[in-house]
């Protein structure tokens, strides 16, 4: 990607650390003679994961109505459109064409371990808690303002009721919480 002129990758949600780890290593590969410059990486690390995207809108179905005069339905639920399982249990959240993880996906105490392992980026998915004080959390714990601990806190209360999850970079099950 990078030989085409890619500057920054966003990583899946999905991967693991150690596939983070691998892909964000600091030695560029030589090709031929040329040695390339690796692209930038970029992790989400706060917010509903996202995990498929649709042709259909799911979103608009909900509401009755095509996803050509949907009339914006994922404006009515700007959080998502939530899915439960069969008992009431939070499962996945709809947002237009796309389905998201119910938990807000938290890799808040794995910042040190993501900038060590080469992590230059991090993306931060707007919901509708309270982002700009989810913005200063992160920017005050990157800058070292703040423990882990007490930003841990301060993020879960701010989460309110939406469980955190972080498996997936632990490779476990992606709604875990490590």
């Amino acid at each position: 990607m990078a030989a085409d002129g890619a500057v920054r990758v966003t990583l899946p949600a999905e991967l693991p650390a150690a596939s983070i780890g691998k892909l964000a290593e600091q030695d560029a590969p030589e090709i031929g003679v040329a040695q390339i410059e690796i692209p930038e990486i970029e992790i989400q690390v706060f917010g509903r994961w996202p995990l498929a995207i649709s042709a259909r809108c799911y979103h608009a179905r909900a509401y009755g109505r095509s996803k050509d005069g949907c009339l914006y339905a994922c404006g009515e639920d700007p959080d998502g459109l939530p899915v439960e399982t069969l008992d009431d249990e939070p499962f996945l959240v709809v947002n237009g064409v796309q389905t998201q993880s119910a938990s807000y996906g938290c890799l808040l105490k794995e910042l040190d371990l993501l900038k060590a392992c080469g992590v230059s980026r991090f993306r931060l998915s707007p919901q509708t808690i309270g982002m700009i004080e989810v913005a200063r959390l992160f920017r005050d714990r990157l800058d070292g303002r703040i423990d882990r601990e007490e930003a841990s806190v301060a993020l879960r209360q701010l989460a309110g009721h939406t469980a955190l999850s972080n498996g997936f970079f632990h490779g476990r099950e992606g709604a875990q919480f490590v």
